[in-house]
């Protein structure tokens, strides 16, 4: 979730890490040849190591602790099958709390220091991190150490920088490429109304804003929320937005939240009565995640009827993905212990999945003998055949990721269901048309069966 964005931490270089930096850049980033007589950090005859910084305790614990877990259960999956070209993944993980101390946390809140940490090890990569100003706040570092910096878990358009940050990939659909097609969606189907927005003052809610006016829907009123003041303040830091929305009689209300913030923002309108149409960003409208602050309740849950965005088949979709996926997650009880054949396979399952998968296709692809350059010119010279909705398809020029994907409605307190099965998909610029596309292949590769 975004998971689905709070402050960022300073950077200092260790003498450690500065010496492996100046190794790294000229043995990887520097030399697109064969790894048979160079060695590669974080690679072995029979294991690649990677890792990432995630926040498995604290703020942004709720749901996004599952992302990095789920990916890690594909590694575990391939690896139990033999592993790819005679290697072994092994993902280390580091709780980084999402560089916020406090709210539950128990590991280390600070991006840059749990970062180093896993350059000591050292890693191949750093691989699904989460979090724009978490993620930003380490982009220099790992420049500067010739780490690639891949598939971080945000929309944000930072990722697509490769002149600047060559090592460095998104993943998933950006913001404001999902809002775009969203607000085509608001175009046609409530021509006319009043729409209000609510989003996080950083990337995450200014790019999806910017989505929505690229197409023509201007809100009456736009709030950005600070994430820290939300804790501060708990759900009545909203009451004020939420209730000016329904004193503009906004009968749309765009938000772009976190899970927290989305509970925030409905639990306000439930108690003032206020029943608008929902269109929530993929980011926070995760509807297991998003239930669990309204379970047992005695009303129904007020997400329910929202409309939403996917990249990834909803949960009632017929993909064979969400079968495989379901397989995966049942075969990893390190991770998923208590995971069965009735839990719900949630959107931040599917995520880690997702580029998961990516990170395996791309290492096979890659071949036996490889470098950090070689495998990063793998990246951008692939068409990958992931769960996704689209082809995940980088180039030299665009690291984003994603492009597109279809429109959902929240069906119940565990599951999307897809309004049709148009795709679309566009560029994060205003110039770039929506245009319908037909879906990337959805038969699973041999290998990963």
């Amino acid at each position: 979730m975004e998971v689905r964005r709070i402050r960022r931490v300073a950077v200092s270089a260790s003498a450690l890490a500065l010496t492996l930096g100046l190794f790294t850049i000229a043995t990887s980033i520097g030399s697109a040849g064969a790894a048979k007589n160079v060695k590669t950090p974080g690679v072995t005859a029979k294991q690649v190591t990677i890792g990432a910084t995630v926040p498995l305790t604290g703020i942004a614990s709720q749901g996004y602790s599952e992302v990095a877990k789920a990916a890690n259960a594909v590694f575990t999956w391939v690896n139990q099958h033999g592993g790819i070209n005679g290697r072994k993944i092994k993902y280390v993980l580091k709780d980084d709390c999402y560089g916020t101390p406090g709210f539950g946390c128990t590991g280390n809140p600070n991006t840059v220091a749990q970062t180093k940490a896993l350059l000591s090890i050292p890693v191949f990569a750093t691989v699904g991190s989460l979090g724009t100003p978490t993620q930003d706040s380490v982009r220099a570092l790992l420049k500067a150490n010739g780490v690639p910096q891949l598939f971080v878990n945000s929309g944000s358009k930072d990722w697509n920088n490769p002149k600047v940050y060559p090592g460095l990939f998104g993943w998933q659909t950006s913001y404001t490429v999902e809002s775009k097609i969203l607000g085509q969606y608001i175009n046609a189907h409530f021509a006319g109304q009043k729409v209000c927005f609510l989003g996080q003052n950083d990337d995450f809610g200014k790019d999806g804003l910017l989505g929505l006016n690229y197409v023509g829907v201007n809100p009456v009123d736009s709030v950005m929320y600070d994430v820290a003041s939300l804790v501060v303040g708990g759900a009545g830091y909203f009451t004020p937005f939420i209730s000016k929305f329904q004193a503009e009689g906004c009968k749309v209300v765009y938000l772009d939240t976190i899970p927290g913030a989305t509970d925030a923002a409905l639990g306000n309108a439930l108690a003032l009565g206020y029943s608008p149409q929902w269109v929530i960003s993929s980011v926070g409208a995760d509807p297991v995640t998003v239930d669990a602050a309204f379970a047992g309740k005695p009303f129904p849950d007020p997400e329910i009827g929202a409309i939403s965005f996917s990249y990834l088949p909803a949960s009632t979709d017929t993909s064979v993905w969400n079968g495989w996926m379901r397989t995966v997650l049942s075969n990893d009880k390190a991770d998923f212990p208590n995971f069965s054949s009735t839990t719900p396979l949630d959107g931040n399952m599917a995520y880690g999945i997702g580029w998961g998968v990516a990170f395996v296709e791309a290492l096979k692809a890659a071949g036996r003998n490889f470098t950090r350059a070689s495998f990063l010119k793998t990246l951008t010279r692939t068409t990958f055949q992931t769960p996704a909705l689209v082809p995940l398809r980088y180039s030299a020029t665009n690291h984003q990721g994603l492009n597109g994907g279809y429109i959902v409605k929240v069906k119940s307190a565990s599951a999307t269901s897809v309004l049709d099965k148009t795709v679309y998909t566009t560029g994060s610029n205003k110039a770039s048309p929506l245009v319908i596309t037909t879906k990337l292949s959805t038969s699973i590769p041999l290998w990963l069966q």
